[in-house]
């Protein structure tokens, strides 16, 4: 069904119009009587240079001016005058008084396109909230891969070193040789670990270069590695803020929100206008013109019996012009014009519609505060469990570490064995990993709680403007 957006009266150009014709006739007409012109065929050769302006205004106002001159000369004795000049004007005034007046339904259509600029202007900030949303997630796994592929080479490093050291003693027979195939059957799990967390982070760089560039043709940028700036240990759990003050920031930031606030203006713009199309169309009009007439007598005027070749007017242009609008001869008129439509089904059918269309946008806006609500408090839920994760995550980090510390100090001292030592470690090395993923989630929560409260550009210290121009007017902090 098509939207009822725009519909109301007629709306008339507000630009200005200038109307011009020039031009030269020349007429023969036969005659079967030649009493009245005294000739057979006549002639008249008629020159003319009409100009007109015409306006309308926002208020339901229409003002026209027309001026026209012209020059008429004829074959017949029986003009009196030959050339005959005449000028004539005309200002002419009509005004709305019920349907089409005032500045709402006239400015309608100006008023919908800068509400439609504003929402295109917010659908772009709402992809840039959505594109910088995006690249962060990507940066957060691209960290999480990173520090991955760091503890894994740790701990790749740390079972070589064991095999080494395992392998010298069985050589002095202090071990058994059981000991080496575990440290070797170790070494082989984790350089397998290690592989894996190297194409991952291969992998995740690939993605970042193909968010943030054009193309990924060129070779050299293609071999170029991405070491990301921030680290896991830097991502620690705050303080959440009330959630009442995240949803009211939200409400207040969200783009989607501001989007249907200016779309349910619109349809209160276009439900008033249809509601004014439902009048009777009254129109005050009125006009004021002046003629003037010039021209030498006619040489072949036949004077008669009682008839006298004489003239009272001008004999040139000026003459014509100057009682055109002296007021010798106006012409002036003010009235009424009324249409009252009997049924008028299709401006009622548009009333209808643009009633329930802005019920629905009501509607919309409603369904999408609560939508909004729920995302507010899913992404504070989300943050909150995530944070404690992390909590929990660091305490087993932390209990892996000191295990480790004791059972090297007890291999240290001969009463530990390698594998324990190998176990610890590599208890220590998943926990580790478990708290780079719980910081990693924490982290992403923390960008969906910016993008569910409208905040992602301001806490990335980016500007609107900066993102229409494409370019970056200062240092991010």
């Amino acid at each position: 069904m098509q939207s009822t957006l725009g519909a109301g009266t007629p709306v008339n150009s507000y630009d200005p119009a200038i109307i011009g014709t020039v031009g030269a006739e020349h007429q023969t007409t036969p005659l079967a009587n030649e009493t009245i012109y005294g000739v057979p065929l006549l002639q008249l050769n008629t020159g003319q240079l009409n100009i007109g302006y015409s306006q309308s205004f926002a208020s339901g106002t229409t003002v026209s001016f027309a001026f026209s001159n012209n020059r008429q000369t004829t074959n017949s004795p029986f003009v009196n005058l030959s050339p005959a000049l005449g000028s004539t004007f005309r200002f002419t005034f009509q005004q709305e008084l019920l349907a089409g007046f005032g500045f709402g339904p006239n400015l309608r259509y100006l008023r919908i396109a800068k509400n439609d600029k504003k929402i295109s202007d917010i659908a772009f900030q709402d992809q840039v909230v959505a594109t910088v949303t995006q690249i962060e997630n990507i940066y957060w796994d691209l960290v999480n891969a990173y520090e991955q592929t760091q503890v894994n080479e740790q701990s790749y490093a740390f079972a070589e070193q064991t095999l080494e050291n395992t392998k010298k003693q069985l050589e002095l027979e202090s071990v058994p040789a059981m000991d080496v195939l575990r440290a070797e059957a170790e070494v082989s799990k984790r350089d397998q670990d290690l592989t894996v967390a190297r194409t991952n982070l291969q992998l995740q760089a690939t993605l970042m270069k193909n968010a943030i560039t054009k193309s990924l043709d060129d070779p050299v940028l293609e071999s170029i590695p991405v070491v990301p700036t921030d680290q896991m240990q830097a991502v620690s759990p705050q303080a959440s803020q009330p959630i009442q003050d995240l949803i009211s920031e939200a409400q207040s930031k969200r783009p989607e929100l501001a989007e249907s606030e200016v779309d349910l203006i619109n349809r209160q713009i276009s439900r008033k206008a249809a509601a004014n199309a439902l009048l009777p169309t009254v129109s005050l009009v009125g006009f004021y013109g002046g003629t003037g007439l010039a021209g030498p007598l006619n040489p072949a005027f036949n004077e008669g019996p009682g008839i006298t070749n004489s003239s009272t007017v001008p004999t040139d242009f000026a003459g014509a012009l100057q009682n055109a609008f002296n007021n010798t001869a106006p012409d002036y008129y003010i009235g009424l014009n009324l249409n009252i439509p009997i049924r008028n089904r299709v401006a009622k059918a548009d009333q209808y519609r643009s009633e329930l269309e802005y019920r629905q946008a009501e509607l919309r806006r409603e369904q999408l505060r609560k939508q909004i609500r729920i995302e507010v408090r899913n992404a504070q839920y989300a943050l909150d469990q995530s944070g404690a994760r992390v909590e929990a995550a660091r305490k087993a980090r932390d209990l892996a570490q000191r295990t480790f510390d004791i059972t090297k100090k007890e291999q240290d001292l001969g009463a530990g064995s390698s594998y324990q030592t190998l176990s610890a470690q590599r208890d220590l090395a998943l926990a580790e990993l478990d708290l780079v993923v719980a910081q990693t989630t924490y982290a992403k929560a923390k960008v969906e709680l910016d993008r569910a409260t409208g905040t992602t550009l301001e806490h990335n210290g980016i500007l609107m403007q900066d993102a229409i121009s494409g370019t970056v007017s200062r240092q991010t902090p």
